[in-house]
């Protein structure tokens, strides 16, 4: 069955169906988006990410639903969680042939069925132009490294603190530290991305419209596009701090690590998004074995979703949640760490030993 499972993601990825396997899962708004396709999940998981699922042009097709904290799967494996509602690795494991059946009924993959390939193949009289568009396909869905930009990149931006993030609490000082600006052509708030060594790699905006899910449009955009996955945020500042106090803390979004920051815990990242990738987890494990692994994530995550990311560093890691055991902070509001102010963070940072995952 494995050989099966491999010549169908072949299969898949010379003929270019994976969008048409996104919309046969009722999945919305498929996107093609650098090296993979994203869209948002069915209407039945009532979720409103349009970068929610995404689905990667290798020939693993490997997948991840960021907003669900499910990643290291393929696209069997999402099948049976979004077609067959299979939410555990368990059932997810169960449900393969399921899935295969599925998959191979949809794209008239018959040969497959039968749990075996079919040994007299059919002369494909296209197989030229198949090929063909194999070829560009890999020439355009390549991985590529991130492109690093001159500082000056930031030159058409107003580069001054916003009255906007110092209303949240957001200091001018700590704002100038993580280059805060304004984009008038977008008019959207910006700040820069820079990747492991300092230098730019993307410009992230965020929205001043506050209807703005009401009017479809996304809180926040990357102006210029990148991987993530390569990346984590701030780890260019935080690397000393990370070292001298032999622990990291490990945030969602970028606004907690500034704020973590202006209160004094400058041993922290963001991910930029709820799913750790399999490359970020080396660069921390690249730090040594000594270093404290501190899960910090919004309310709204569930302690399953938190004890899947800590699995990915391995048992051999010390790997601990800042989980809100005085029942301070608010799930519907999606409160992160930092949002209560000073006082409510520090003795959540108090407390981060007390839950140990690993």
């Amino acid at each position: 069955m494995n050989n099966d499972l491999t010549d169908i993601k072949k299969r898949i990825l010379e003929e270019d169906r994976l969008k048409e396997i996104l919309n046969l899962m009722e999945c919305e708004e498929v996107k093609f988006k650098n090296n993979r396709f994203e869209a948002m999940l069915p209407p039945k998981f009532n979720s409103d990410s349009t970068r929610s699922v995404q689905a990667y042009q290798n020939e693993n097709i490997s997948c991840r639903i960021r907003t669900r904290s499910v990643s290291n799967i393929d696209i069997f494996d999402l099948i049976s969680y979004i077609v067959f509602d299979c939410y555990d690795d368990n059932s997810i494991h169960k449900c393969l042939p399921k899935s295969k059946r599925w998959l191979c009924e949809k794209l008239g993959y018959d040969e497959y069925l039968n749990g075996f390939a079919r040994t007299e193949p059919k002369k494909d009289h296209l197989r030229w132009l198949h090929d063909l568009k194999r070829k560009r396909s890999k020439q355009k869905h390549q991985i590529k490294e991130n492109e690093i930009f001159d500082d000056s990149i930031l030159s058409q931006f107003v580069m001054y603190p916003h009255v906007k993030y110092l209303d949240e609490g957001i200091e001018y000082k700590t704002q100038l530290e993580f280059q805060i600006g304004f984009d008038i052509q977008s008019e959207r708030l910006i700040y820069p991305i820079h990747n492991q060594f300092g230098e730019i790699i993307s410009v992230k905006g965020r929205t001043l419209e506050l209807e703005y899910e009401l009017k479809n449009i996304p809180k926040f955009l990357y102006l210029i596009p990148f991987n993530m996955m390569y990346e984590w945020y701030n780890w260019h500042r935080a690397m000393y701090y990370i070292i001298e106090a032999k622990e990291v803390i490990i945030y969602e979004a970028e606004k907690t690590s500034w704020l973590s920051t202006q209160f004094g815990i400058r041993n922290c990242l963001s991910i930029g998004g709820g799913d750790i990738s399999e490359f970020q987890v080396q660069l921390i494990k690249s730090l040594g074995m000594e270093i404290k692994i501190v899960l910090a994530y919004d309310k709204d995550k569930t302690a399953e979703d938190i004890k899947k990311q800590a699995k990915k560093f391995g048992n051999t890691r010390s790997v601990f949640a800042m989980w809100d055991g005085r029942k301070v902070f608010s799930a519907d509001e999606k409160h992160s760490p930092t949002d209560l102010g000073e006082e409510a963070f520090k003795q959540l940072y108090e407390d981060r030993h007390q839950y140990r995952i690993i």
